[in-house]
Formats: C-alpha cells, sequence, structure tokens
C-alpha cells in the first residue's frame, strides 16, 4: 500500500475501533502521522486524530509486522508473528478487560493479505522509567508487578490460554545457547560463566515450586511509560509480546537488574514483597524470598547471555549481575 491508503486504512481501523470502546459512531475526520523516533524494534508512530465533533486524540500507533522492525531487531528476535499476535491478545483479553492501568487499546488490525499488524493504543507519554532517578517511580513499578502478578495468577485458563509457558525449555535453552559460543568468549570470562553454568544445572527443577502468574517477560525500565500528571497511575507498562505464564518473582529481577546499590535493590524487592503479601492473603519467608531471587537471576543473567548473538556488548555490566547472584565460592 503506498502512504495515503495507508493513511486512509488507518483512520478507518481507528474509528471501527472507537466505535466499538465508545459505543457510539465515530468518524475520523483528520489523521497526522509522525514517526516515533523513540522505538527500538517495531515501526511506531505518534498520531494526532481529529474527530467529528471537534473532539482531539492522541494515539500511539505500533507496527507488529516482523518485516518492518527498525535497528538490528531482526537479528536479536524471532518468532515471526507468534510475538506479534501475543501482544495483540494480551491488550485484548488480558489487559484491557481486567483494567490494569496499561495503555487503552484503542484499534487492532490483524490483516494479513495487506501485511497490516497494527496497534492503536493511548498515548501515554515518551519518558521512560529507565531515564529516571526517582526511587518513588521504580517502587511504584514493584508495586504494580506484585498487584498484576496477584490478579493474574487465577485467570481462568481461556483468557490466557495463548500465552506460552515459561518452564525447563527455556531454563535450558539459555544454557545450550551459551554452550554453543562458549569457545568465542573471552578467557576471562570463561571460568565465572562456566561455573554459573553448573550452579543453574541444580536450580532448574526448584524453579517449578515458584509462584506463577502472566509475567511480563522483559520487564526493564525501558518498557515502563513514566506518565506525566497522573499520580494515580504514575506508570504504563509497554511491549508486550514477550509475555508468558512464569515464575512471578522473574520480572522483579529483569526491574532490579542494573541496580548497584544493595540498599536500592533491597527497597524495591520489599515493596513488593509487602504489596504481593497484601494483595494475595499469602504470608512469605522474606529470607527465602530474597533467596528466590538471587537464584532466578542466575537464570536471567545466563539467559541474556546466551540470547545475544554475539559477545560484543556489555559484558562487564552483565557479569558484575552474574557476581552478585551467585554465592561465594567455598
Amino acid at each position: 500500500m503506498d502512504e495515503r491508503h495507508t493513511t486512509m486504512l488507518m483512520a478507518e481501523t481507528l474509528q471501527e475501533g472507537l466505535s466499538r470502546l465508545w459505543g457510539r459512531p465515530v468518524l475520523v475526520r483528520e489523521l497526522r502521522r509522525e514517526f516515533f523516533s523513540g522505538c527500538s524494534s517495531f515501526w511506531a508512530e505518534r498520531l494526532r486524530v481529529l474527530l467529528d465533533g471537534g473532539e482531539r486524540l492522541e494515539v500511539f500507533f505500533k507496527d507488529l509486522n516482523p518485516r518492518h522492525h527498525l535497528n538490528s531487531a531482526p537479528a536479536v528476535r524471532a518468532g515471526g508473528l507468534e510475538p506479534s499476535r501475543r501482544e495483540l491478545l494480551m491488550y485484548q483479553r488480558v489487559l484491557s478487560p481486567q483494567r490494569f492501568g496499561t495503555p487503552q487499546l484503542y484499534a487492532a488490525r490483524w490483516d494479513p493479505p495487506r501485511g497490516a499488524f497494527w496497534l492503536f493504543l493511548e498515548e501515554a507519554g515518551g519518558a521512560l522509567l529507565a531515564g529516571s532517578a526517582d526511587l518513588s517511580l521504580w517502587l511504584a513499578a514493584a508495586r504494580w508487578a506484585a498487584g498484576f502478578h496477584a490478579a493474574s495468577r487465577r485467570l481462568p485458563p481461556g483468557q490466557t490460554r495463548f500465552l506460552r509457558p515459561y518452564g525447563n525449555t527455556q531454563y535450558r535453552d539459555c544454557v545450550e545457547r551459551i554452550e554453543r559460543k562458549l569457545a568465542d568468549l573471552d578467557a576471562a570470562y570463561r571460568p565465572a560463566v562456566c561455573r554459573a553454568l553448573d550452579y543453574h544445572a541444580g536450580l532448574i527443577d526448584g524453579f517449578a515450586a515458584l509462584p506463577r502468574s502472566v509475567i511480563h517477560g522483559e520487564f526493564f525500565g525501558k518498557n515502563l511509560v513514566v506518565r506525566a500528571g497522573r499520580p494515580d497511575a504514575p506508570l504504563a507498562v509497554i511491549d508486550w509480546e514477550t509475555a508468558a505464564i512464569g515464575p512471578s518473582y522473574l520480572d522483579l529481577v529483569s526491574l532490579t537488574t542494573g541496580w548497584r546499590g544493595s540498599d536500592q535493590k533491597q527497597a524495591l524487592w520489599r515493596a513488593y514483597f509487602d504489596s504481593y503479601q497484601a494483595e494475595t492473603g499469602l504470608r512469605l519467608d522474606w529470607a527465602c524470598f530474597c533467596e528466590d531471587l538471587r537464584r532466578l537471576a542466575v537464570h536471567h543473567t545466563l539467559k541474556w547471555l546466551g540470547w545475544r548473538p554475539d559477545w560484543n556488548f556489555s559484558m562487564k555490566r552483565w557479569m558484575r549481575e552474574l557476581e552478585q547472584a551467585m554465592p561465594s565460592p567455598r
């Protein structure tokens, strides 16, 4: 499709979606498109929409077609249309119906003949949590994750059947990925990585006993938008293509990756711990909780070491994470 026809189809899709959402006919009078440069993988745009009656609406448009990935995304992402379909279904079946405070889904188009795989979402803003040093926002993110995990752990299977289970396949896959390229790793790092692989092998069976729920899968600060002027809902969680049914605490490990200050990391863990207990009514042991997080952090670090196509990235950062998570040698 040329740009004019694409814009017309976008307007048609949006007005159909808004009409269903609001329960009344909606007409898009004007749609202005602007490329969103803050996106690192999927093509995205900010739309300024004029509706009938003069109402104006700002919309975030995300193109889920993997052929339209930006930069190096195709080299590090796989799965064809499956991750895109998963994100769409997360908004349709889990996030919007449950009112979790994620961006509102306005409209969507899944149209293989046209190659149109589109999301139209509420515009939540452009400031990412990853760029903020405000600890109160990070604490809010930890509490949000606890509430989300508490609520989604008991969703009916029919609502979440489209999500893949995160389990032994993923735990073992990260090991196999590292082993395949271990020979190319700098010799200075190899002993620590091999020790972590051996230690990780003894953890896998124990992971099955951890609390499970819907997880984001990449709950990093770069996937949380800071909403301006919304103290009641300061954050919006985005980019759900890696969602799964898995160990709930894995999202907390992602969120706290890179935090060097042990006091601050402990504060984030505690915020999650207290909120999770309050939301579920369960009584958890703090020491066991911290140990579970440390063990999951070993897996999380190995997962990202194995996932990258080569070793030419922030090895020092990830080796520091591995050192923090591993028990001291006896």
